[in-house]
């Protein structure tokens, strides 16, 4: 005998009228979906690129940013876990790591004594250099937009949407329960 289905309505999971139209989430919830896709997807990537030079996704992560930040002198670690969103703690950690493999260098700043700066050691330029043509390759198939416009609004939206994701983490962190 099949079961009976139970009288559910599934409820609005938003309640904003931007998010909401004629009385149905279902496009706000494709919208979540497909951001799970994507960011699956680029996890998968970043994990890939990283294994390519024995390396985890964020060690990757880490590596890419202190090559686009270090310019002449190097990068703190709080300008590295800023960018990337994340503790400073865990920056020290991983290019700790990354200094062990010879792909990392730590120096103090010159002009603050109390910084260390991070630079890519000869290693690391040349472990990274050997990833860009497949890397752009990737990045040219993954973010095939129509137009430069269209770029920068997915950028200013994605950028909005840091902000607000770091305000609703406040908000579940509000609203835990005690251990």
């Amino acid at each position: 005998m099949p079961r009976r289905m139970t009288d559910f309505q599934f409820p609005l999971t938003a309640t904003d009228p931007i998010l909401v139209a004629g009385g149905s989430d279902h496009s706000f919830r494709t919208l979540l979906y497909d951001f799970f896709t994507v960011s699956a997807r680029l996890e998968t990537m970043k994990r890939y690129l990283g294994k390519r030079l024995g390396l985890t996704g964020p060690q990757y992560t880490i590596m890419m940013a202190v090559a686009e930040l270090q310019g002449q002198i190097g990068v703190s670690v709080g300008r590295v876990g800023e960018y990337l969103h994340v503790t400073g703690t865990f920056v020290t950690i991983e290019s700790g790591k990354l200094m062990k493999k010879g792909l990392m260098e730590k120096h103090p700043d010159l002009r603050d004594g109390r910084v260390s700066l991070l630079s890519l050691a000869p290693n690391g330029v040349k472990a990274l250099r050997s990833l860009f043509p497949e890397l752009q390759q990737i990045n040219d198939v993954f973010f095939e937009l129509r137009s430069r416009a269209e770029f920068e609004r997915l950028c200013k939206t994605l950028e909005k949407l840091v902000g607000n994701s770091q305000r609703a983490l406040a908000l579940v962190a509000g609203s835990r329960s005690p251990e």
